[in-house]
């Protein structure tokens, strides 16, 4: 990108030269159109050259931004896993839910144009003051002297823009954390007839995002003004210095033209960077944060220690049914995680080759049978299947779960995760199934028959695998790893 604009940045020269060259041989030497028309035609030619930089850094700083907010995403939703459940709980889900969309999506004008422009104006400024000293030094001297006025007020604008950006994030982020407050406490709020208050309070928080945003547009209009008044003024003072010199002859119209022509392209770099500052701020407000989560996440980095077994070595016994027990805390779904690889280290399955249920079930806000199958496709016999497995068989599959579970009891959320697990190793064939505390949730009729479903994929050569505290499951393991606390 920085090389592609620093191409259009020698078009440019090329077209102030030559149309110097033109209008002087034109007026000045009394030459005709004819003999001026490779100036036109090299003009023109530079011209769609630099049209089509223009559109190809459009391209590839859409394609990098692209680029960089999936890298990023990707590392912020691993350093979530690594941190863990703990540290989401005592996180804002709904900052973090900004973070991860609007926030990302907004470093887009940070890496397509601030960042880019930034380099390139490092290294293209020099070169074209250096350009106008071959030919006219005081007004090289000129725009040495004006140039830094420009980062000065940058800075100064950017200090105020700073503190004003954060407070514009703060403030969406309480709107979306208040609004998502209100969604999972809806059902309450209607049965003590509070629902229409929040349509106020909702109200009220808008205004004060609206608030701060129209005082972000009204610093970047302001800083906007200030940048372009600065350059005018420095352009106007070169083109009065070489207005001046022309009259007593110090200077030739070729030189003057040339110089007041190629003048507003040395301050355009540095004037675009303090545009594109206030564009991308945004972003870089978000990204800082998302930064810290990735820089906490590699701090923290999970020292797993295998609890002890009391085996020399836990190896799970392929077509078993094989159970982990232990008191609580011990480490038992330790080992899931280090298995899984939740724990930041290599998993020991493939993805496609395991089923997995976790002992903290998550519902989303749907369908019984939008929550087993996870997709529009359906194997209607993998389905029936499961759901015999898991014993769910008293809910419809076009019931609700409501949000947070809010419309099924804790053992009905249990064996619908119970049944996603089945309908998974059902379909994909599975060679592995992995459940944290199955039957936790269950009267003994009920988890009696998930124990016989747990025995019969065992028996087909899937490899089972059950962390529980319940005797009868523990009964029916063909092999139990006792995990101590040691």
């Amino acid at each position: 990108m920085v090389a592609l604009a620093t191409l259009g940045t020698f078009a440019t020269a090329v077209i102030a030269w030559q149309l110097s060259l033109l209008i002087t041989n034109t007026f000045i030497e009394g030459s005709s159109i004819n003999s001026s028309w490779n100036s036109v035609l090299i003009a023109g030619f530079a011209g769609i050259f630099k049209a089509l930089v223009i559109w190809l850094q459009e391209f590839v700083s859409s394609r990098a931004a692209v680029q960089v907010k999936i890298e990023l995403r990707g590392k912020l939703f691993k350093s979530i896993g690594q941190l863990g459940l703990n540290w989401l709980n005592k996180n804002s889900i709904a900052e973090i839910n900004l973070l991860a969309t609007t926030g990302l999506d907004a470093l887009e004008p940070y890496f397509a144009k601030y960042l880019p422009q930034l380099i390139y104006t490092a290294l293209v400024t020099p070169a074209l003051v250096i350009l106008v000293w071959s030919q006219d030094q005081l007004s090289a001297i000129t725009l040495v002297a004006t140039l830094p006025l420009i980062p000065i007020f940058m800075i100064l604008i950017g200090w105020a823009t700073s503190s004003i950006q954060q407070q514009q994030l703060d403030s969406l982020t309480k709107l979306t954390q208040h609004f998502l407050e209100v969604l999972r406490g809806l059902p309450t709020l209607r049965i003590f007839n509070r629902a229409k208050s929040q349509v106020q309070i909702i109200g009220e928080v808008s205004d004060q995002y609206r608030i701060k945003t129209m005082k972000v547009l009204r610093v970047t209009f302001l800083s906007g003004f200030a940048l372009e008044l600065l350059a005018s003024l420095s352009v106007a003072l070169i083109a009065v210095s070489i207005g001046l010199r022309l009259v007593d002859g110090r200077i030739s119209l070729l030189v003057g033209l040339f110089v007041l022509l190629l003048a507003p392209e040395v301050y355009l770099p540095i004037r675009q960077v303090g545009a594109n500052f206030h564009a991308a701020a945004e972003g870089a407000t978000a990204s800082q944060k998302v930064l810290d989560i990735i820089d906490e996440a590699n701090r923290s980095q999970p020292q797993t220690v295998m609890p002890q077994s009391t085996s020399t070595q836990m190896e799970f016994k392929s077509s078993n049914f094989n159970v982990i027990t232990g008191v609580s805390g011990s480490g038992k779904s330790t080992i899931f995680r280090s298995l899984l690889g939740f724990d930041g280290s290599a998993p020991t399955f493939k993805f496609n080759d395991v089923a997995w249920m976790p002992q903290k079930t998550f519902l989303f806000n749907g369908t019984v049978c939008e929550n087993i199958i996870g997709s529009d496709v359906v194997d209607e016999n993998a389905l029936s299947l499961a759901l015999t497995y898991a014993a769910l068989d008293d809910l419809k599959l076009e019931d609700q779960v409501g949000e947070d579970s809010a419309r099924i009891s804790g053992g009905q959320a249990q064996r619908i995760s119970l049944a996603r697990a089945f309908y998974r190793a059902l379909t994909l064939k599975t060679q592995y199934l992995l459940f944290d505390e199955p039957v936790s949730s269950l009267d003994d009729s009920r988890g009696q028959q998930v124990v016989q479903s747990l025995k019969e994929f065992a028996k087909s050569g899937a490899t089972v695998v059950a962390i529980s505290h319940q005797r009868y499951l523990i009964d029916a393991a063909d092999y139990v790893f006792e995990v101590s606390s040691a």
